[in-house]
């Protein structure tokens, strides 16, 4: 005879798969089939409504949830490990947004851990996490820790043992370089650059990125000043800004690797009477919200977060399946360009209008 939670996973299973669409037999018939008394399969039948996956009895027919019908997915359990100063950044609120949507549609379960607290005290078995960056590396190990077969997915945060899905920073840095060059003509670019001693972080991906770039065009002069790892703003970044003009006096553009280091860009441009983008030009990296409210507003390059959620839910069905996957997906920034950066045929044109205007005072 199986055990009543054996039967009880097997005609789950069977729902799922599409074995059973509609209704599941008569209790008389599971009884016969399962070699169970009447008894037992009644059990069965409060377990499987526990579940969610039948809706109740009807005469002597017990309907299956429809939602749960053929649907392999049906409350499974996803975990999102992530902390809160995190997921609060526009990048990673919209692309769990669009993945959570995604996965609600299969009627997947989500839970959202933003402590090792929640982490200890889980009561059910997940069966799938997703890894928000490298601050969810402590809660990931806690983790599989108790629950040694959940899979794991991790978002840009790269991994030997673990699929992960990332922003391809190296094309980040090289996109900004020929925006700056190619789109509007600089040839002396600065980049504020930081966390470069870690090999695979996005911060050192851009900056090698740029470095290609600038590589593979000798016309094109980059002097780099980096910025200590834990002051990304303020006085720091300011000074910093000072030693990269000495450096190289001639540079009209500056990359910075993200939003918060282009702050101290237009903090150096005021300061030293200089006109943006007319006399420095800055791009940066990460499409934080207040670079709409700076005068002018900030050329920015954005993680793709539509692409990004598209590729995590693939990687989470596929673990969820038992499917095998790629080991890395890498999306492709956008460059958004705002009044901070200004094409060749922009300044042409108001270089052209300067000298009509000259000469019509004259």
């Amino acid at each position: 005879m199986q055990p009543f939670m054996d039967i009880a996973k097997t005609i789950a299973h069977g729902i799922k798969t599409g074995v059973y669409r509609d209704t599941l037999p008569s209790i008389h018939q599971l009884s016969d089939q399962f070699a169970v008394c009447p008894a037992t399969v009644k059990r069965i039948l409060s377990q499987l409504r526990d579940w969610d996956l039948v809706t109740g009895e009807h005469g002597r027919c017990v309907r299956i949830n429809p939602k749960a019908a053929g649907n392999v997915f049906f409350h499974r359990n996803v975990v999102i490990l992530a902390d809160l100063a995190t997921i609060s950044t526009p990048f990673y609120a919209k692309t769990l947004e669009f993945l959570t949507d995604s996965l609600s549609s299969l009627n997947i379960c989500i839970h959202l851990f933003l402590s090792g607290n929640q982490v200890r005290e889980c009561a059910f078995q997940p069966e799938c996490a997703v890894a928000v960056s490298n601050t969810a590396g402590g809660m990931e190990e806690m983790l599989l820790n108790r629950f040694p077969d959940c899979r794991v997915v991790r978002l840009n945060h790269p991994s030997d043992r673990f699929p992960y899905v990332m922003s391809d920073g190296q094309k980040a840095g090289y996109e900004a370089l020929r925006h700056l060059h190619e789109d509007c003509g600089h040839t002396h670019i600065g980049i504020l650059a930081t966390q470069l001693q870690y090999p695979h972080a996005s911060f050192r991906l851009r900056y090698e990125g740029a470095v290609e770039y600038a590589r593979k065009h000798p016309q094109v002069r980059l002097t780099m000043k980096e910025v200590p790892e834990l002051e990304l703003c303020g006085q720091t970044g300011f000074h910093l800004m000072e030693d990269l003009m000495r450096k190289d006096p001639a540079v009209t553009a500056v990359f910075a690797t993200c939003d918060m280091l282009a702050l101290s860009v237009y903090s150096f441009a005021a300061a030293n009477k200089l006109r943006i983008p007319e006399d420095l030009a800055v791009i940066g990296f990460d499409n934080e919200t207040f670079g709409l409210t700076l005068t002018p507003p900030l050329t920015t390059l954005s993680e793709n977060e539509r692409t990004t959620s598209e590729y995590l839910f693939k990687v989470v069905c596929s673990l969820l399946t038992n499917k095998k996957t790629a080991p890395r997906y890498l999306t492709d920034p956008l460059l958004i360009v705002r009044g901070s950066t200004e094409s060749k045929q922009a300044r042409n044109g108001k270089e052209q209008m300067k000298r009509k205007n000259t000469r019509i005072k004259n």
